[in-house]
């Protein structure tokens, strides 16, 4: 058996002052002692129906210790503080995904269940067993499965459990489901915020956690009227929802709509309501038609602000100036871009054409170097559809047979029309 004051194999525990846990407190004298097993286990040294159990403390950390026999191996469990604290009485947890669930401080329910404590309501138990201290009341089997059952539903409805200072701005946040910091996934992040400048967010409980940071985005916090952070013009955005909650938007604001397989998380500094509503569709519904609205607002203020920049750089824009002055090669221009403009089905009626170089470049066999035409750049202006006119750059050609050039041809143009008053053409 364990003895506290010695070395065991694999454990060391030094026995500690009595911790409290809100209303249930353990200690060594009252918790340390040969327990009965409401159905025996396996060991090192045979089944059995008998543990020695203590409390103690190693390293820091409060731990609980089973062994069956001297020589066999001891079970560790480490006490979990969210949960205890949370729940109110002492939940302990080991490698093996057991918990240790204090009834009260010389009971203990043994279990393994369908999921990790806190992430769901447990709906199946895979192992359990009660150890009850000699000499002391006792619970069956069946009331102790009740018991966790209920203790896990308890975690996530919050019903009876200790409630999680919610004060806004930096501090530890929970994760509605695991978020991703930098390149790994937290339930548990440390929160950085700058009002109006930067948000950094930092994984916890781990060696090396990774970081992530938004940055303050004006226009967009303007146009859906809470404060938004993005990360690296990425599409990854944080919504200072409210006091003490971050809402986590994977969507390009501003740029489109909201879409079904874009995604969203909440982070919040109460621990219970993220819980709360990783298990409630009704409100993960209320969240993404939220967000939705955001993404409509944020569109409609940059759609806005490029349509204003737009009308600003039309009312700025003026035609280049004029380089050589040929009506007869102007005309000609004005045909080939016409037949480039029907082969292409410009929907624009086109102006005129006005030649912009100054003279003509000549064009020369790569090989031979004997002169096969020449180029020159020109103007197409057009009217639009929409009530404006607009200009491109073109580019025409003329072929040289050796005595004579032949027809003008249009060869290309410069991507993108230049928007312009009507007047101005």
């Amino acid at each position: 058996m364990l003895n506290p004051l010695t070395t065991s194999s694999l454990l060391i525990l030094i026995l500690s002052a009595p911790f409290t846990v809100q209303a249930l407190e353990l200690s060594p004298e009252n918790v340390n002692g040969i327990y009965q097993l409401a159905i025996p286990e396996r060991s090192a040294g045979g089944p059995t129906q008998k543990l020695q159990v203590e409390y103690g403390e190693m390293n820091g950390q409060k731990m609980m210790a089973t062994q069956a026999c001297p020589r066999c191996p001891a079970a560790g469990y480490k006490l979990q503080d969210d949960a205890s604290n949370e729940l109110g009485r002492p939940v302990f947890f080991n490698a093996m995904g057991i918990y240790l669930i204090a009834y009260d401080e010389n009971t203990f329910v043994s279990v393994m269940a369908d999921a990790p404590l806190g992430k769901e309501a447990w709906s199946k138990i895979v192992y359990a067993n009660v150890y009850s201290k000699q000499g002391t009341p006792t619970i069956s089997l069946e009331q102790g499965k009740e018991f966790v059952l209920a203790e896990s539903k308890r975690l996530m409805t919050g019903e009876g459990i200790a409630a999680f200072e919610v004060s806004g701005g930096s501090g530890t946040y929970y994760a509605a489901v695991r978020q991703t910091v930098g390149s790994k996934q937290y339930d548990q992040i440390d929160v950085k915020i700058e009002p109006e400048k930067q948000i950094v967010l930092e994984g916890m409980n781990c060696r090396s956690c990774t970081n992530s940071t938004y940055i303050y985005v004006d226009e967009l916090s303007q146009a859906i009227g809470k404060p938004v952070y993005e990360m690296g013009h990425m599409g990854r955005f944080l919504i200072e929802q409210d006091t003490g909650l971050l809402w986590v938007a994977n969507v390009s604001f501003g740029k489109q709509l909201w879409e079904k397989n874009n995604n969203y998380n909440a982070l919040g500094q109460d621990k219970t309501a993220m819980r709360q509503i990783s298990q409630d569709q009704a409100a993960q519904n209320k969240m993404e038609s939220q967000i939705k609205s955001y993404a409509e607002k944020a569109k409609a203020a940059v759609d806005a602000r490029y349509a204003q920049q737009d009308l600003q750089r039309t009312a700025n824009n003026e035609l280049p100036d004029k380089g050589m002055q040929d009506s007869d090669l102007e005309q000609s221009a004005l045909i080939a871009a016409q037949d480039w403009a029907k082969s292409y089905q410009w929907k624009e009626q086109l102006q005129y054409v006005y030649i912009t170089s100054r003279d003509w470049s000549i064009l020369r066999h790569k090989i031979t170097g004997i002169q096969t035409g020449r180029r020159i750049q020109g103007i197409i202006t057009m009217k639009r559809d929409d009530g404006l006119c607009s200009y491109q750059q073109a580019i025409f050609e003329q072929a040289f047979n050796g005595t004579d050039y032949q027809t003008t041809i249009m060869t290309g143009v410069v991507p993108g029309q230049n928007k312009l008053d009507c007047g101005k053409i």
